[in-house]
């Protein structure tokens, strides 16, 4: 009886011990079913906030592309607008004078200079709106750069520099045309003939041509080089959706 009543009291007491341990652990595997739901949260915030910060990155490479094309498109109009004016009065010029040389007979030549002025004043405008876009353009492409696909930075930066040089060029040949008018008017006053100075004004011509032909290149490949954009801006995407 008595071994039978220390059975009994073990038997009791290992139970209890046993249930205690049960508690114990429901208790950790609840603390740790806890701790696992808080980690499994913080991971998926943390992948939500890293998808929308991609998604947003992504949203402003797009938003880049688009703008600084409409800023190249903007560049483009301005300086086809200088350089179409700028051919039109030199060839003007040039043909002023071609005429009278070949048609006077011992007659001096008809003054230039009202016209010249009138040129020049105007002219400035149309320069002032070109450089105006280009710098904007320029600007939209340096602060774009870091965000942009190094394959579009590569071509715009080619784009920049071409459109730089007929600004440039444009400039010097509207300058040296206008010259020539008066060297042509005055040859004397130049230690020159009247045929030298006739002969640069031609030139001026041709280079004024050849702007005039570069520029129409440009305005003629703005809607291929938005349809590249537009093949470029699908493909950022498509890695979006694949994401």
């Amino acid at each position: 009886m008595v071994f039978q009543k220390i059975d009994s009291n073990y038997a009791s007491e290992l139970a209890e011990k046993n249930n205690q341990l049960m508690g114990q652990l429901e208790s950790k595997k609840n603390e740790l079913n806890k701790l696992l739901q808080i980690e499994v949260t913080h991971i998926k915030s943390e992948l939500d906030v890293l998808g929308s910060q991609q998604s947003k990155f992504l949203d402003m490479k797009v938003t880049s592309i688009l703008t600084l094309n409409q800023q190249h498109y903007l560049a483009v109009k301005e300086i086809k607008a200088l350089t179409d004016i700028t051919h039109m009065w030199i060839e003007e010029e040039a043909l002023y004078f071609k005429f009278q040389i070949d048609e006077r007979r011992n007659e001096g030549l008809s003054d230039y200079s009202v016209y010249r002025k009138m040129h020049q004043q105007r002219w400035q405008k149309f320069d002032t709106a070109a450089n105006a876009a280009f710098n904007k353009y320029a600007e939209c492409l340096a602060l774009n750069m870091t965000i942009l696909p190094k394959s579009l930075v590569s071509e715009e930066m080619q784009l920049v520099d071409l459109c730089k040089t007929l600004l440039s060029d444009a400039s010097m040949n509207f300058s040296r045309a206008m010259n020539f008018s008066e060297y042509i008017m005055n040859p004397e006053n130049c230690d020159s003939m009247e045929e030298e100075f006739m002969t640069e004004l031609n030139n001026e011509h041709e280079k004024a041509i050849a702007h005039k032909q570069y520029i129409d290149q440009l305005s003629d490949d703005l809607f291929s080089k938005s349809q590249r954009s537009r093949v470029l801006i699908d493909s950022l995407l498509s890695h979006r959706s694949d994401g």
